[in-house]
């Protein structure tokens, strides 16, 4: 069989060939650049497919998106992850979990698609501070945001006024809000944490003149949230009192509403069955 030595040979060279430290390190590059292409096709899934939830308002769900496309990356890929989940916890009201998430973000970067993203996140951040009462860390992170901040303004606001309004300048935090109003509408950042800031703010500044701006305000926010409650009582109580009241509107709305269809009940009921009208041929 004189073909065997020949191909013990040619395996051989194939060997040393493969094991060789430039066609090994050829491999490892390719494999490596194969890994880190599906990753990040893996996170691209994850992280729209979570923001499609968020616009559907299906915020647990884009939790869950979130955090799965974070253990599918890392580096600012992963940072923008974990600011989605941040964010949701934010909208959800779960401040102490937001801050906890977002905090050691703020000195990780970002993608360069995500400069709004990346301008925003310490506003985001001052935010869930001064809902928790901490002003002063939360100034701190909002002058952050402003040196970051490039033509996008209107997204300090919502912050700022969180914490003028948490540190008892109401009148200055409703002025910056008419200030601003018709462009944050324009932006579409008028959410309803901002409209309760601003009824908070015209209650308190002259509640004679705004009762009318401040109970249909409520009546259109109420009932809240029971988390939001929830947190409100023990990290801002004043606060957690305006939205009860918005709560007890809504339910003598709702009583005063119930007891009128009741009266017309009752009434349709006493009147009878129709009488059949006259006929006309007779």
């Amino acid at each position: 069989m004189e073909w065997l030595p020949f191909a013990s040979k040619s395996l051989d060279v194939l060997v040393r060939a493969i094991l060789s430290p430039w066609t090994l390190g050829v491999l490892l590059c390719a494999v490596a650049v194969l890994g880190d292409f599906l990753l990040r096709r893996r996170w691209v899934q994850c992280y729209e497919h979570a923001c499609f939830l968020v616009r559907a308002g299906q915020i647990g769900r884009a939790v869950e998106m979130f955090q799965s496309a974070a253990r599918w990356s890392y580096g600012p890929y992963r940072t923008g992850a974990l600011a989605g989940v941040g964010i949701c916890y934010m909208q959800q009201s779960e401040y102490v979990a937001a801050a906890a998430v977002l905090e050691p973000l703020m000195t990780r970067r970002l993608l360069h698609s995500m400069r709004v993203l990346e301008v925003a996140l310490p506003g985001h951040f001052a935010l869930c501070l001064a809902m928790l009462g901490d002003t002063r860390r939360a100034k701190h992170w909002l002058e952050e945001a402003w040196s970051r901040c490039d033509g996008v303004v209107s997204l300090m606001v919502l912050p700022e006024v969180a914490i003028l309004c948490r540190d008892g300048h109401v009148g200055m935090a409703l002025k910056m809000m008419e200030d601003w109003w018709e462009v944050l509408r324009a932006e579409g950042l008028v959410c309803n944490r901002l409209r309760l800031f601003r009824a908070y703010a015209q209650r308190k500044v002259d509640p004679e003149r705004n009762a009318d701006l401040v109970f249909m305000t409520l009546l259109s926010l109420a009932p809240f949230p029971k988390e939001e409650l929830a947190f409100c009582r023990e990290h801002w109580p004043v606060l957690a009192d305006f939205m009860g009241m918005g709560d007890e509107l809504v339910a003598r709305h709702e009583a005063e509403r119930a007891s009128r269809n009741a009266e017309r009940a009752l009434a349709f009921k006493d009147k009878g069955p129709p009488k059949p009208e006259d006929d006309i041929s007779a």
